[in-house]
């Protein structure tokens, strides 16, 4: 009978240098997938806000109605308003994400036809993506967002 003394695997030494570059790693990873997750975010906040500023272009067209869309709490909170002031829709941004107060519209209006009175620029500042100008202008009976 043979014994073997040969032993497969790993030294400890082996393993504390493994785990020490993935703690390595991950200290140096975590910083930037948390800055780009709250892009993220701050990404699709604008995405439902422009969504919510069709929804409302599109209840005046169907209402033949006149609608706002309003700010509050600063600038964080928005309200889509029917002409007897009951709100139709609504979003927030998150935390950090305001529209700019002495921005060119206060609030956005629409008429029975869906034209926007007035048009202009609506500035939003964000936590992590700078400022953001999205103008509001008609092309070929459209609304245009740039931002």
């Amino acid at each position: 009978m043979k014994f073997f003394k040969r032993q497969n695997g790993f030294t400890f030494v082996e393993l504390l240098l493994v785990l020490s570059i993935l703690v390595v790693l991950t200290a140096v990873i975590l910083p930037f997938s948390e800055k780009r997750l709250n892009q993220m975010t701050e990404e699709d906040a604008l995405k439902a806000f422009m969504a919510t500023v069709h929804e409302t272009q599109l209840y005046a067209t169907t209402h033949k109605e006149h609608v706002r869309l309003r700010f509050s709490e600063g600038g964080s909170v928005y309200k889509s308003l029917r002409s007897d002031l009951s709100v139709f829709a609504s979003g927030r941004f998150p935390e950090g994400m305001v529209k700019v107060q002495n921005t060119g519209l206060v609030e956005l209006e629409f008429q029975p036809s869906g034209n926007m009175y007035p048009t202009g620029k609506l500035t939003i500042r964000t936590k992590n993506s700078g400022t953001k100008t999205i103008t509001f202008q008609f092309e070929r009976g459209r609304m245009l967002i740039n931002g």
